[in-house]
């Protein structure tokens, strides 16, 4: 959970336009840099600009992330930063398999991200999980439905250093019954309406519960 400020003050505009639209869909709560004095209290400052570093440099309350390269590790780095963390201990991956790929990244049972689409979707943002997010480990756990074999065969072809299990998906889908649960859940993915993403609450649910690992 974000617990201090970002503050990005971005030079190059096609680097600027794609960290604003990462952080927007991260849910990720910034500021932009107008001026030294206007940056809040204990703010983590990302930048790609030598001068804005210096032009701070006497504000020993700010972490400041200079990143000339714009990498999305540094970019991953001041995330982190503003939770007080420099790693997540573990990422773990929920996927409801069906006609779309929905799935839930958790890092340290946190919502990252989410997102659905077709394997090459799901190939490309798991990439990035591995280029660009710190961790300490990782794991991959599939619902039990239809196509599960398909994406357990291609994570198993393509990425087997990560631990991959089986989930059962029978109490993974949102259920009138469970309403308190639900409500839950709902808080946990920033206000996602269970009922109307129901593939992306069973991928939380997934992420969440313990499977079979598949070996």
């Amino acid at each position: 959970m974000q617990r201090r400020p970002l503050v990005i003050a971005i030079y190059d505009p096609r680097w600027f336009m794609n960290v604003i639209k990462l952080l927007k869909k991260r849910g990720v709560i910034f500021h932009h840099y107008y001026s030294r004095n206007e940056v809040p209290v204990g703010s983590v400052l990302y930048t790609d600009l030598e001068q804005i570093v210096n032009e701070i440099s006497d504000r020993r309350d700010l972490l400041v992330i200079y990143d000339p390269a714009k990498s999305c590790r540094k970019l991953e780095e001041a995330i982190l930063a503003t939770m007080y963390i420099s790693e997540y201990r573990s990422i773990v991956i929920g996927v409801d398999p069906g006609q779309l790929i929905s799935y839930v990244v958790l890092g340290d049972e946190t919502l990252v991200f989410y997102g659905e689409g077709g394997i090459r979707d799901f190939e490309k943002d798991l990439n990035y999980i591995l280029y660009c997010i710190p961790f300490k480990e990782i794991r991959i756990k599939v619902g039990a439905g239809w196509r599960s074999s398909e994406i357990i065969e291609f994570v198993k072809s393509k990425y087997k250093q990560i631990p991959l299990e089986l989930v059962d998906e029978a109490s993974t889908s949102p259920s009138r019954s469970r309403i308190d649960e639900v409500i839950y859940s709902s808080k946990r993915l920033r206000g996602l309406k269970p009922f109307r993403y129901k593939d992306i609450y069973a991928a939380y649910r997934i992420a969440l519960s313990k499977g079979i690992e598949v070996l």
